[in-house]
């Protein structure tokens, strides 16, 4: 028989009346709740300030120099042509890993010893920040067009001095009424070297970037490189292409 003075309470009742138990658990459901809504406001925050892209300016100088000779190398023999260039960076907002991707696109001048324009497009893979610093690696790769094919890109064969090739004829004869031509100074091309317009891009790159500050600007190095890649665009012996060794900044788009 059940007492009259006696009622049967269900455990979530007994839990609610036990306030040992019903008070630290309210205030870690409090506490969880007011963390997930400054979280969620955060990431809000943080998504309305993330930049859309990157206006991207670079100026470089032209190098006779291969591109894994400047990388580990570090020699360079420069010659008196430049490039200027204006781009736009965008995050694809897609990783792996600790690699980033972008996508950009620009526009060059040349001046100095080549008149032309080129024009590039790329994806690009950046690392995360590294050393604990804003500071990252990339590489980048895609297409490049220029708006007629680039004088120093195409090499006839013979002996060169400076701006000026001799054919193997021509130094013969210089070399005969001339025994004093300091020909053994001359670099020697053996083949013709013949490029195309349209060639592989390929650039890498270090920066660092100020977050700090007002649109986040960045300053880097870059080589800015054109390639055949091994016989894909050009004749393969002798390969095609230049390198820029380049230095600029970027600004984000807020």
């Amino acid at each position: 028989m059940k007492s009259g003075g006696s009622t049967k309470r269900g455990p979530l009742k007994g839990l609610m009346q036990n306030s040992r138990i019903t008070r630290p658990l309210l205030i870690v459901v409090a506490a969880l709740s007011i963390l997930s809504s400054v979280e969620a406001r955060d990431r809000r925050d943080t998504a309305r300030r993330r930049p859309t892209g990157d206006i991207v300016f670079y100026h470089g100088k032209y190098t006779e120099t291969d591109l894994l000779p400047i990388l580990f190398s570090q020699r360079t023999d420069y010659r008196d042509a430049y490039i200027t260039v204006i781009g736009y960076s965008h995050p694809l907002n897609t990783n792996i890993r600790w690699i980033d991707f972008e996508a950009e696109a620009q526009l060059g001048i040349h001046s100095g010893g080549m008149k032309h324009i080129e024009a590039n497009g790329f994806l690009i893979a950046r690392t995360a920040p590294l050393f604990g610093l804003p500071f990252t690696l990339a590489i980048g790769e895609g297409l490049s067009a220029a708006s007629r094919n680039p004088d120093y890109e195409n090499k006839p064969k013979g002996f060169r001095f400076g701006e000026t090739t001799f054919s193997f004829a021509e130094a013969y004869l210089i070399q005969r009424n001339n025994p004093d031509f300091p020909l053994l100074l001359a670099s020697l091309q053996l083949d013709t070297i013949e490029s195309r317009r349209l060639l592989n891009y390929m650039m890498v790159e270090a920066q660092y970037r100020i977050t700090d500050a007002p649109h986040s600007p960045a300053v880097f190095m870059r080589i800015h490189h054109r390639s055949g890649v091994f016989g894909l665009y050009c004749p393969p012996d002798p390969a095609c292409g230049s390198n820029y060794i380049s230095y600029g900044m970027k600004w984000a788009l807020e």
